[in-house]
């Protein structure tokens, strides 16, 4: 996927944040998984020098640290998303609930 794609599939929010949409997370988190594997392959390799290994491994550490981010982040709008609709059923409910109360004292009245 080239740039141009990456950006074409952000997004923006009604409240104006920008939030990356599904593909791209799955896209950022292959690569993420790429670089780790290959980090690991170089830290745990036969033929890489020390110095290097130190390098590599710092790779793979920033790397998986981005991974968690963006983990988390998909964590953090997911649980948004859930209390958006929690609170939306909450409030139908109370709106039929109370629908109900004021058509019993309707009866009520009516019959008296």
């Amino acid at each position: 996927m080239s740039l141009r794609q990456t950006k074409t599939k952000i997004s923006t929010r009604q409240q104006g944040e920008r939030v990356v949409d599904q593909p791209t997370r799955e896209w950022l988190l292959e690569r993420l998984r790429t670089i780790i594997d290959y980090a690991m392959d170089k830290v745990t390799g036969a033929r890489t020098p020390p110095d290097e290994r130190v390098k590599w491994s710092r790779i793979a550490v920033s790397a998986g640290q981005a991974c968690n981010s963006v983990l988390r982040d998909v964590d953090i709008e997911t649980l948004k998303q859930q209390v958006r609709e929690l609170k939306e059923l909450t409030l139908a409910k109370l709106d039929d609930e109370q629908g109900e109360d004021s058509e019993g004292d309707r009866e009520a009245t009516t019959q008296s």
